[in-house]
């Protein structure tokens, strides 16, 4: 079995996310997200090592805006190949305040935990 690498909890949320580079914008969907990263689902595999813009769209509240690069893939499609593809993304940068906001969605999730 593999050494867990995560060290920040993590709360399972259903957010949507605005993807942006030079090639446009594309739709996704966070699961889960923490203060150094989040699990995103798309359509479109992104770039590894790519560095993106994201505009994440919190209930109640003003978008979020960060910078962020994809760590890993997981093209695990369904099972007739169709994605969505997830993707595990490292925040690149975040200002203090959307730091809070997330850490505060976090502390508040009754799923809030380490995987």
């Amino acid at each position: 079995m593999s050494k867990e690498r995560r060290r920040d909890n993590r709360a399972t949320i259903d957010w949507a996310v605005l993807v942006r580079d030079t090639g446009g914008i594309i739709v996704a969907d966070i699961e889960n997200i923490s203060l150094s990263g989040a699990f995103i689902r798309c359509n479109v595999p992104l770039e590894t090592k790519k560095r993106y813009k994201l505009h994440i769209m919190v209930p109640n509240h003003s978008p979020l805006d960060t910078n962020a690069e994809v760590a890993w893939l997981s093209v695990k499609c369904t099972e007739r190949g169709i994605p969505p593809c997830g993707m595990g993304i490292r925040f690149t940068r975040v200002s203090k305040s959307d730091r809070e906001i997330i850490n505060g969605h976090i502390l508040q999730s009754p799923r809030s935990k380490y995987y």
